[in-house]
């Protein structure tokens, strides 16, 4: 009779890990990770529920999938084992005190039947031949050793420096618990309360839902949904573990193995997820980041889908990392690409970076600047002076994207025709411009205002500043500090509403801005203006006064002039 495909019940840790079953961590699950925090919070669990005889605590879902045949319980450990093997780690912790309280002569007898016990109950037996413990849990390939031969035999390592980060943290979650349980009177000075602590408390009281499946889709399936306590799988894991699960032989695993390090090693693993998001929306409809997961698995179903998958991925890896630095070598043959980059970088909108991704593999070479001047042109527009919708900007470049991927438009030129509604008029530019504020105490935006203002500076004086240059500061005309002085020419009820309007900035060389013009009334600082190095900062020894006619006045004339600079010819 075949098994259920899903079998789900509520189950206790002893429960969980006795009764002769055993437990395998596949070889391509990520290592041991937990940390100090996650080992106190299960702690501080336990010591709730210890100090209440009526509570219990939920630990989440555990998935397993039944390897079992004639009645063995084998099982893998598709989702739960940060959890069960930090659990076993607090287990030895409690053998290694009662061994503590054997050395000392306390009750040697009756402790050393309680840890025989409790090690065969929780983590396994000792084989007659070799003498070392067949354990309840086998680690992936990275941990296995270190778990099996040092932590299950109590041995601590001469150097630490030779293990790895996870062997580390393993080694480390163990002296944790050990310490928790040596700082308390009651259990350090008694075998019989170790041993309640252990049987009563952590095996008694700590629940799981259990999921076991006999087949492994439907495993990460199941894993999909969950929410499990701690350190989750992230999305990454979750694709990794299915497209392995996906692949047969051995020679056919290292493959994908060494594959998959190759392209995390150069996007990163915590950005694999938008990675592949972006990846994936360049060539087709939008989809979000919780459908990652569903969108793979409907697309990738055999072992040559997974390597066509992957040789995609790898293909698309270095310009993932490329467009978010400038300083990237793909780009060491072109400084204005380089500065274009560089420009983009900065506004910190991502939405166009899957259009990008495919322009650049799609289109001939020569249109690739171009594009870049557009997405650029069409970024400050709509989101920086806009602040327009950025789901729809999103849901823009995508449809190009896809018709770049499809070959339907295969020049910048067409590129700007499918994104031209997204462009600001000049006309509704520079009104959105005229009136534009950035509060320039947040440090990204004043990067902002100071790219802009060096924009502006070096299009109406025709300079080459780079826009981060460090001589310059941002000279606020009407002090972000109010003072008396300053009240005689403006409403203090207004000063909110223009202080932060960009009318009312201009760059001015720090030594001018922290000694000589700091928060001097307006006759002073246009001497101070006057010995600047930028134009459009000596321009400002033209206004009489600085009342908010002047920021309104001054604001439309940048305006005129930034319709000039961001601007999509095409």
């Amino acid at each position: 009779m075949s098994k259920n495909l899903l079998d789900t019940k509520t189950v206790t840790f002893g429960e969980v890990i006795a009764n002769g079953k055993t437990y395998k961590v596949p070889f391509y699950q990520r290592d041991y990770s937990w940390l100090e925090e996650n080992w106190e919070d299960l702690w501080l669990d336990i010591e709730t529920i210890s100090n209440d005889s009526e509570e219990n605590h939920y630990m989440g879902a555990i998935v397993l999938k039944d390897e079992g045949e004639k009645g063995e319980k084998k099982y893998t450990i598709i989702d739960g084992q940060q959890r069960i093997a930090t659990l076993s780690l607090l287990i030895l912790a409690v053998v290694k005190s009662l061994q503590s309280l054997i050395d000392a002569g306390i009750d040697k007898e009756q402790n050393e039947e309680r840890k025989k016990i409790i090690k065969n109950t929780f983590l396994g037996s000792k084989d007659a031949t070799s003498l070392t413990y067949s354990s309840k849990l086998t680690l992936n390939e990275n941990n296995r050793d270190f778990y099996q031969t040092y932590l299950l035999q109590l041995k601590i390592p001469v150097s630490r420096r030779k293990l790895n980060d996870s062997d580390q943290l393993m080694l480390s979650a163990f002296e944790y618990f050990l310490k928790k349980l040596e700082s308390n009177d009651k259990l350090c000075s008694s075998g019989e309360e170790l041993s309640r602590f252990a049987e009563k408390i952590v095996a008694g009281r700590l629940h799981f839902i259990q999921i076991t499946v006999d087949d492994e889709l439907k495993a990460y399936t199941v894993f999909e949904t969950l929410n499990a306590r701690g350190l989750e799988l992230t999305s990454t894991d979750l694709l990794k573990n299915y497209l392995f699960s996906q692949v047969g032989s051995e020679i056919d695993i290292q493959n994908i193995k060494t594959q998959w390090h190759s392209i995390a090693n150069t996007v990163g693993i915590q950005h694999f997820p938008e990675f592949l998001r972006y990846f994936i929306n360049s060539r087709q409809r939008l989809i979000r980041k919780d459908r990652l997961f569903k969108e793979i698995k409907s697309k990738v179903k055999t072992k040559e889908g997974v390597f066509d998958l992957l040789d995609k991925l790898e293909h698309y890896a270095d310009i993932f990392v490329a467009l978010d630095d400038y300083e990237d070598d793909l780009w060491k043959n072109s400084m204005e690409v380089r500065d274009l980059i560089k420009e983009l970088s900065l506004f910190k909108i991502k939405q166009h970076k899957p259009l990008l991704m495919i322009a650049y593999f799609s289109l001939e070479p020569i249109e690739f600047p171009k594009v870049l001047r557009i997405i650029r042109a069409l970024v400050f527009r709509y989101n920086i002076i806009g602040g327009f919708n950025p789901n729809l900007w999103e849901e823009t470049c995508n449809k190009a994207s896809i018709k770049i991927f499809k070959e339907e438009i295969t020049s910048a030129t067409q590129l700007f025709q499918e994104l031209k509604p997204l462009y600001l008029s000049d006309g509704d530019f520079k009104n959105n411009f005229a009136l534009k504020s950035f509060d320039t105490e947040d440090s990204r935006t004043r990067k902002i205002v100071k790219y802009i203002l060096f924009s502006l500076e070096n299009q109406k004086c025709q300079k080459n500043y780079p826009p981060d240059s460090q001589d310059a500061t941002i000279e606020h005309v009407l002090p972000e500090n109010m003072t008396i002085e300053w009240e005689a020419s403006f409403d203090r009820e207004k000063h909110e509403s223009f202080v932060y309007r960009l009318g009312n900035m201009c760059l001015l060389e720090d030594k001018l801005n922290a000694r000589e013009a700091s928060n001097n009334v307006f006759s002073n600082k246009k001497v101070v203006y006057g010995k600047s190095q930028y134009g459009l900062t000596t321009d400002m020894r033209k206004y009489e006064e600085w009342t908010e006619n002047e920021i309104r006045s001054r604001q439309q004339e940048l305006a005129n002039i930034a319709a000039t600079v961001w601007k999509a010819d095409y």
